[in-house]
C-alpha cells in the first residue's frame, strides 16, 4: 500500500504482487488525480528494486469503482486511511457497507485523534520509566 500526494490530494496504490497490477484508490475521483501515479511507481521501483519482483512500472492499473467519497476538499487523508483500514488482509471488500463514511466523519475523526493521545500518552510514560 502506497499512500501518494498528487495535486494536493492524497490517493492510495495497492500493489497486487501475485497478480501483478495495481489497484487505484480515489476518494474524490478526478482523472488529473491519475497523472502522476507512475512517477511514484517508478520511484519505489528505484528505492526498493532488490525486494521487488521485477519490473512493477508496467503492471496495469485498475481504477477501484464504487469508493465511498469525500463530500470536500480537505478529508482526502482520512479516507486514504480508512481505504487502508477497510482492505487489510481481504481479497474483496464490500465498499457499499462502508458508504455512510462522509457523514461518519465527525465520529472517525474524533477515534483518530482519540488513538493518537493514547499513543502518546503511552509513549510519555514508557520515556518516564512506566510500564504500560
Amino acid at each position: 500500500m502506497i499512500s501518494c500526494h498528487v495535486a494536493s490530494h492524497w490517493v492510495m496504490l495497492v500493489g497486487n504482487l501475485k497478480g501483478r497490477y495495481w489497484d487505484f484508490y480515489d476518494s474524490l475521483p478526478n482523472p488529473m488525480h491519475r497523472t502522476s501515479f507512475r512517477e511514484n511507481i517508478r520511484l519505489l521501483q528505484e528505492d526498493r528494486s532488490e525486494v521487488l519482483p521485477g519490473d512493477i512500472i508496467d503492471w496495469p492499473i485498475h481504477v477501484i469503482e464504487g469508493l465511498p467519497t469525500q463530500d470536500n476538499n480537505s478529508e482526502c487523508g482520512i479516507f486514504v486511511m480508512k481505504y487502508m483500514e477497510a482492505s487489510l488482509g481481504r481479497d474483496q471488500v464490500d465498499w457499499k457497507r462502508h458508504s455512510s463514511w462522509p457523514k461518519e466523519m465527525p465520529r472517525i475523526k474524533a477515534e483518530i485523534i482519540a488513538a493518537l493521545l493514547q499513543t502518546f500518552q503511552a509513549s510519555l510514560l514508557i520515556s518516564n520509566g512506566y510500564s504500560v
